[in-house]
Order: C-alpha cells, then structure tokens, then sequence
C-alpha cells in the first residue's frame, strides 16, 4: 500500500544562497528511491491562526515501510546539513494515503 509524507518548512533569512543545491540532492534523492513528488507549493499567506511556513510539499512513496525509513538512509542524513541552512523549522508526517474523490 502506498504512503504519504507531508514536508512544510520555513525558511533561513539566506536560503536562497543554499535552495537550488538542496532542492536538486533531495529530488534526485527522492526520485532514485520512486518517489512522485505531487506538489511543492510556497504558502502565499496564513488564512487562519498564527504559523506561516515558507513551502509544503506532497510526497508519495511506493509503500509505508519506505516512506517510514527512506529518511534514515545516510544518503539523505549527508543532506541534512544543506537542509539546515534552507529551512530554520522543518517538519515532515506521514500521512494516510488516498486518491481524490
């Protein structure tokens, strides 16, 4: 059965320096391990409550164990520095997996 990940983070002041790097690790990352990356959107504007983070992003993986360990594998923990420097609060969920209605 598939699996999801959410992913939101906010931004470092000088994320940009270190953006276009990071992105390219974690999608080819996320790709060589049959990721489909559904969506990754900037959030324009917080409609309700106080938190605002920079981006969301949508991640589907072939099976729950996979998304549950994929994260754990040391050529994703080598990128976690570099993530460091884009996002000042990052989190990611697993989510149950479903199709649109």
């Amino acid at each position: 059965m598939k699996a999801t990940i959410i992913v939101e983070g906010t931004f470092t002041e000088d994320y940009q320096i270190f953006f276009n790097e990071y992105s390219e690790r974690v999608r080819n990352f996320l790709l060589k391990n049959d990721a489909e990356i559904i969506r990754r959107q900037l959030i324009e504007k917080t409609l309700i409550g106080e938190y605002k983070p920079s981006l969301v992003m949508i991640i589907d993986f072939p099976s729950k164990k996979i998304a549950e360990t994929i994260f754990q594998e040391q050529e994703y923990l080598d990128i976690v520095p570099l993530r460091e420097k884009v996002f000042k609060d990052f989190r990611m969920f697993l989510v149950e997996y479903t199709l649109p209605n």
